[in-house]
């Protein structure tokens, strides 16, 4: 399952580091998201979901005009410990080697740019200057 965390560049750089994060609720298409929105596709369900990670990830900046990023991390369903309305929460930390892009969102929260993962070392220096 896709799953998107909200975070800051300083978050990445320590998840980076220490390749294990404990996080909060992760935005995923859960049970009741799919049944609630059963008319969407899942590539539709999957921006719905990316989006209210983008209005957190806003949210969460400590610099009003600084970036905000996402990390979309496969989660399996035997790392999830909970799944909730449009969220689910992990058993564990988050990993690493789970996440498989990064995005960065744009100062009006209506467009992400894509990383993949081998970028995002590349890309955080700036990210963590700014």
């Amino acid at each position: 399952m896709r799953a998107y965390l909200p975070v800051t560049a300083e978050e990445i750089s320590n998840f980076m580091f220490t390749e294990s994060m404990e996080c909060g609720p992760l935005y995923a298409p859960t049970i009741k998201f799919l049944t609630a929105n059963n008319d969407m596709d899942d590539e539709q369900g999957e921006y719905i979901l990316s989006m209210l990670a983008a209005d957190e990830a806003l949210e969460m900046r400590t610099n009003p005009a600084g970036p905000a990023f996402i990390l979309a991390l496969e989660v399996t369903d035997s790392q999830i410990a909970e799944h909730g309305e449009n969220f689910i929460n992990l058993l564990e930390n988050a990993r690493w080697e789970d996440v498989h892009c990064a995005f960065l969102v744009s100062p009006d929260g209506e467009e992400l740019t894509w990383f993949a993962t081998q970028e995002i070392s590349q890309s955080l220096p700036q990210w963590l200057a700014t």
